[in-house]
């Protein structure tokens, strides 16, 4: 029987050795996303904000400081200026107002790089009926 019992032990002891050596080969690594210069600045359209994008895709939530938003709605011409990235409630009622073919328009945008440095962002259009892509 304590023969039986350390040749048990013994193989229950070297398939240990071996699951455990086997996890050292793949174990993960944890990635660190770079942080880079702000890029472009998009429209999120689910909270009504824009939103900076940096060289490798990151999200800068805090980055655009104001802008102006333009919109003609039904041959009426709107613009409105906000000093902060989120739109107004007066900017949100006017989207409501839009169909999928309205084409609205954000220019005058300023932003804080990374460094806290203002600097002036190109304008850029955005459709409601458009994925991301075909709305610029």
């Amino acid at each position: 029987m304590k023969k039986l019992f350390s040749i048990y032990f013994i193989f229950i002891l070297t398939f240990s050795v071996f699951a455990q050596e086997s996890d050292i080969g793949h174990r993960g690594t944890i990635k660190v996303q770079k942080k880079g210069q702000l890029s472009k600045v998009l429209f999120d359209n689910i909270n009504y904000r824009l939103v900076g994008l940096d060289l490798y895709g990151n999200v800068l939530d805090s980055a655009v400081v104001e802008f102006n938003m333009s919109v003609t709605i039904q041959g009426v011409f709107y613009s409105e200026k906000t000093a902060s990235p989120q739109l107004t409630f007066k900017m949100i009622q006017q989207l409501g107002r839009c169909d999928q073919t309205t084409k609205i328009f954000f220019d005058e945008i300023t932003a804080k790089d990374k460094n806290g440095t203002l600097i002036k962002m190109p304008k850029f259009q955005y459709t409601f009926g458009y994925s991301e892509e075909g709305g610029e």
